[in-house]
């Protein structure tokens, strides 16, 4: 029955193909190409370009193969390049998901070409958008970038493409992988200001596109501020998501996108329970999904979530169902790679079926049943060829499942050194604060007794003396204090406080009154200040003057003979404080070392060896940068630079 259906399909093909042949041979007539005049070559190319797009969803890559060099043809000899460039970029963005990267990346070099050399921006618009994507889809961020970034430019001015709105997307998020934070802002500013091109009117009946389009930025605007820590314009762009997938239709991908960020947004804030709550619904979403990657995201985010809340076990548990999800996904993309040679040898072993059916009509008997050998010997061939790719296909799975063992063990020692890290730290805090805290307390508890004795009698200025060691005591207990209270602070806070006014000069002013007590007699305190008094920024005066105040008492502890000098400099839209000092200097090999928590370069001097480590920390939550300048050799050099003014 095989064999006769597979006659009969041959015939009924050729049948067709006479049929074409004839009325191609008919259309040279008069009455033909006066038809053909009237055709609406512009619908006619929409219409093909609505099959690719069936294929395209459809996953026939043989088909579109077959048809597209047609359809590009009929749209080249009409003038439609749009149509033209649009089902030739459905060919090429086909080979991506099929991980074809090679075919993706000769068909969008060639669409370059011809569009570059016909001065078509559309074409190169869509060529320099495949690449990108091809790029992305093989983790190359950088190429990928660049590439979006080009067919961003090349959009003619006349075109208003929703194709373009998913290149911001794509760019964004290649930029995020990147950690382009700057680029990310930049690109959403320009996103913005094209969306005005696609506004939302309730009447339109096509408002659900462009709330699809407004759905995307805002996601992303979301993600965005998931990143750099701005939690509070996170919620309000997940808010505005939401909004317009309301009005898009309540697509399932997009809802279980924004509940996603919705949860991810709660384990940055380390609201637990909402964390929990988000994913476990989310749970529930995907099992109405049928995309396998909403499933593997949705698992993923469940079990950080459980993670974050202690339920080691619950969290294992879904860990263990993502990795069985994730070893089906493998297993259909093994099946569907082998179904797509299967169709491949299908469509082979169909043109050797017409072949042989030309040659019937032709040749004797004899050459039949010749014939029908060598297509024995084929099959044979074929059916080889086929075992043994599913024979490498095997050893490369077993290959890929050793590496993921290789991988997953590498791993678990990481895991493992950071947890004797983690142990060693704790240890060396517990140490240092011990020792630290008992040194002042034990001068505060001894000068205490020594005041309570009764029979006791203090001259006026040995009293004062001893109020002198209480109070130095009680200043230094303080600062250890006022240091682990200021590292929780900006670690555990998303936000600072809002910017006020503030005169640079009168901080350095300050600072100075702060520390002049502590500078030895033969040290002079000294200050540059080249920016106007009059001159006002909007910052955090009290955590620029705390950085200055830790980097003028760091110097004022180890120089003995010189000066210290603060400096304050203005450039551009920046302000650059540095303090210079005479003393010992820094070695440099630990200019890095100085910066980390408890580092002292003298395990017996006085300090917590923070002050440092909790400046940087203040200086890189300004936006700002704190480093020891390396060239500096008559002692040490610290720059602190900041921007003039600070966006909350």
């Amino acid at each position: 029955m095989l064999l006769q259906h597979r006659y009969f399909t041959h015939v009924l093909l050729i049948a067709l193909s006479c049929i074409w042949l004839f009325s191609c041979q008919q259309g040279t007539g008069g009455k033909s190409s006066s038809a053909a005049k009237s055709i609406d070559w512009n619908d006619s190319c929409y219409k093909l370009h609505q099959k690719a797009m069936g294929f395209y969803n459809d996953d026939q890559l043989d088909s579109l193969e077959h048809y597209v060099p047609q359809y590009l043809e009929t749209c080249r000899q009409h003038g439609e390049r749009n149509r033209y460039y649009q089902i030739w970029s459905i060919l090429a963005q086909t080979y991506i998901w099929s991980n074809q990267f090679e075919k993706a990346t000769a068909e969008a070099t060639r669409m370059q070409e011809e569009a570059k050399r016909n001065n078509e921006k559309f074409g190169m618009f869509l060529a320099y958008r495949i690449l990108g994507v091809g790029y992305a889809h093989a983790d190359k961020h950088e190429e990928a970038a660049q590439h979006l970034r080009k067919s961003i430019d090349y959009v003619p001015k006349d075109l208003l493409s929703t194709e373009l709105q998913y290149n911001y997307r794509d760019l964004c998020v290649e930029l995020e992988c990147m950690n382009r934070y700057k680029s990310v802002d930049s690109t959403l500013t320009e996103w913005r200001t094209s969306l005005k091109d696609f506004p939302i009117n309730l009447s339109d009946e096509d408002v659900d596109v462009n709330a699809n389009l407004h759905f995307f930025y805002h996601s992303t605007v979301a993600e965005y501020m998931l990143a750099v820590g701005k939690y509070k314009q996170a919620q309000a762009a997940i808010d505005s998501a939401a909004y317009y997938e309301v009005l898009d239709g309540n697509l399932p991908m997009n809802l279980i996108s924004i509940e996603l960020l919705r949860s991810q947004l709660a384990r940055a804030q380390h609201h637990t329970a909402d964390a929990l709550a988000y994913s476990e619904h989310l749970v529930e979403m995907g099992k109405q999904s049928d995309d396998t990657s909403n499933k593997t995201a949705v698992l993923e985010e469940r079990t950080a979530a459980l993670e974050m809340a202690g339920r080691f076990e619950d969290a294992l548990k879904t860990h263990q169902q993502l990795d069985s999800l994730k070893d089906s996904l493998s297993v259909i993309d093994q099946r569907d790679r082998l179904n797509h040679l299967n169709r491949q040898y299908a469509v082979s072993e169909l043109q050797a079926a017409n072949q042989q059916l030309e040659q019937r009509s032709r040749f004797t008997t004899g050459s039949i049943a010749m014939i029908m050998g060598i297509c024995a010997i084929l099959v044979f061939l074929v059916y080889n060829s086929r075992w043994s790719r599913q024979l490498e296909i095997k050893n490369q799975q077993l290959q890929r499942e050793r590496n993921l063992v290789v991988a997953q063990n590498k791993q678990l020692a990481v895991e493992r050194d950071r947890a004797e890290a983690a142990s060693k730290a704790k240890t060396a805090f517990i140490q240092s604060m011990t020792h630290e805290i008992r040194t002042p307390l034990n001068h505060i508890s001894g000068f205490t007794q020594v005041l309570a004795m009764p029979d006791l009698e203090l001259s006026d200025e040995e009293r004062l003396d001893v109020s002198l060691h209480i109070q130095e005591g009680t200043h230094h207990l303080t600062t250890i204090i006022d240091d682990l209270i200021l590292i929780s602070d900006l670690e555990s806070s998303s936000d600072l406080p809002p910017a006020k006014k503030c005169s640079p000069a009168l901080i350095v002013s300050q600072a100075l009154d702060e520390v002049r007590q502590d500078i030895a007699p033969e040290v002079s305190l000294e200050a540059h200040c080249q920016v106007p008094d009059t001159l006002e920024v909007n910052n955090h005066q009290h955590l620029i003057q705390a950085v200055l105040s830790r980097l003028l008492s760091n110097a004022a502890k180890f120089t003995h003979l010189g000066s210290i000098t603060l400096s304050l400099t203005q450039e551009a839209d920046q302000l650059h404080f540095s303090v210079a000092d005479t003393g010992p200097g820094i070695p440099a090999d630990k200019r890095d070392f100085i910066f980390e928590r408890f580092a002292k370069l003298d395990s017996f001097a006085q300090g917590t060896g923070l002050g440092l480590s909790v400046a940087r920390m203040i200086a890189e939550r300004l936006g700002g940068t704190l480093n020891l300048d390396p060239n500096y050799t008559g002692g040490s050099k610290f720059d602190f630079i900041i921007p003039a003014s600070f966006e909350s």
